[in-house]
């Protein structure tokens, strides 16, 4: 939220718009960005809903009130004198609402405590805000462009106030314009999940930048943001952290993270399991987190003694991350594969005519002497389709059966391969974009979206938001 804070720290007073449809959640994210704020920030919140207990308990500082007749003198009051008076002169008048006669005079005080809300904190920056300013004006048979050009004439523009006004339509042209900025806040379904949006349409006096939509959940009732991320490793030397070494037959995912989707909530599974990571489409930010997924995997295992076989196709580099970043001690465990014919003993020369011929428990063995198991394997179903065309599909089933008890075998695959391998998986990851962001579900019930952020060693990791 650190933008809005940029917003409402400027120089002089601002006013924003925050509008969507009934449940895109307004009022949560305005009361969240409120009580983040409010220890340099006094802060007014006003609520058309006076009578919500559940948001009066969990935000008890909306609590506070002003009267609504105390004295005002520092703050300009041009449309607010102007506003009582057309109220005395019955210029809006009373009418009739569900049987009973509203009185239009009551909404003065309410008014009124702004105004002294603003006044006992001039020159701090105050924000007040109404929830919504359109049912708040609707109730009382107020014009909400008046009301809204009323505390933007006097409080923001005339006394340095910042005004944070809650639309429930859709869209209100004239506020929109007026305002100094606006936000929009909607959801949608894909892949049978709400998701949720934030949109800033104008931010003035603060670059909104090159992508001013941003994702978020409301997961336990909270407003959390999913910042925009991109995959980048540190040139520098990295020493992980090393973690206890799982149980004998357990492989670690090398986050405590992974548990939210593992069967058991840990971050092992156990030897002879098949984990798939299921491309439901394709995009820069889930080939983000293939590659720190499967990086970090690896890197967990290899300081353990572990051993590991990469199949998987340079869109899901490795092993350049690892030579760049790891002491060469750590990648005698580690093995590449390429259809070459290569003499190498980190490498595995793929002849491209059947994969058992390839890739087979006794070739493994070899290669992975002087390591530990269980053993990770890694395979990608387009590097396979690259080197062996259309018939690895069927040739894979023979390598799986073949070297599952020796390890955990990790398969990124396309719809094809996933059809195929499924029933068999212990694990289903899967992975779709959203608006530039990558989303994960698995076999249990909730999903999330992905943030990639740096540890205290710069070194990157993963953050799963729940979509709620």
């Amino acid at each position: 939220m650190y933008i809005f804070e940029q917003f409402f720290d400027q120089r002089f007073g601002k006013s924003m718009v925050i509008k969507g449809k009934p449940g895109s959640g307004k009022t949560t994210f305005t009361l969240d960005f409120l009580t983040s704020i409010r220890d340099h920030h006094p802060v007014y919140y006003i609520s058309s809903r006076s009578t919500d207990s559940a948001i009066s308990e969990a935000y008890p500082w909306i609590k506070e009130r002003f009267s609504g007749e105390g004295e005002i003198s520092k703050v300009k009051t041009d449309y607010l004198n102007r506003f009582e008076k057309m109220v005395e002169e019955g210029k809006f008048g009373d009418f009739l609402k569900d049987g009973l006669i509203i009185d239009t005079k009551k909404i003065v005080p309410i008014v009124h405590s702004l105004y002294e809300f603003v006044d006992a904190h001039i020159g701090e920056r105050p924000i007040i805000a109404l929830d919504s300013i359109d049912a708040i004006a609707e109730e009382y048979n107020i014009p909400e462009d008046f009301l809204f050009l009323m505390l933007k004439n006097d409080l923001v523009e005339g006394s340095g106030a910042n005004l944070v006004s809650i639309l429930e339509a859709k869209q209100n042209e004239r506020l929109e314009y007026f305002a100094d900025g606006v936000v929009s806040l909607d959801y949608n379904i894909k892949n049978d999940m709400l998701i949720r949006s934030l949109t800033l349409e104008k931010m003035r006096g603060i670059s909104i930048g090159p992508y001013p939509s941003y994702m978020f959940s409301l997961a336990g009732g909270k407003f959390n943001s999913v910042m925009r991320s991109s995959l980048v490793f540190p040139d520098t030397k990295y020493e992980p952290a090393r973690i206890s070494d799982p149980a004998e037959f357990q492989v670690s995912l090398g986050d405590p993270e992974y548990g939210k989707l593992t069967p058991e909530g840990t971050d092992t599974v156990p030897g002879g399991s098949i984990v798939i990571l299921h491309l439901k489409d394709k995009g820069a930010a889930v080939n983000d987190f293939v590659s720190l997924f499967k990086t970090n995997l690896i890197i967990t295992n290899i300081i353990q003694g572990r051993g590991v076989i990469d199949v998987t196709a340079s869109g899901y580099e490795t092993y350049t991350v690892l030579l760049k970043s790891l002491a060469g001690k750590y990648l005698n465990n580690y093995i590449t594969t390429s259809k070459s014919d290569m003499i190498n003993p980190y490498v595995i020369s793929l002849k491209g005519v059947r994969l058992k011929d390839d890739i087979n428990r006794e070739i493994i063995e070899v290669k992975l002497a002087q390591s530990k198991g269980p053993y990770i394997y890694f395979f990608s179903s387009d590097y396979l389709y690259l080197v062996y065309g259309p018939e690895f599909l069927n040739q894979i089933i023979e390598v799986v059966d073949d070297i599952r008890t020796t390890g955990v075998i990790f398969i990124v695959a396309d719809d094809t391969t996933y059809d195929k391998m499924f029933s068999a998986s212990h694990i289903s990851l899967d992975l779709f974009s959203v608006n530039g962001y990558a989303a994960v579900s698995s076999n249990k019930t909730s999903s999330y979206l992905i943030q990639i952020m740096p540890d205290e060693k710069r070194w990157p990791k993963i953050r799963f938001i729940e979509i709620e």
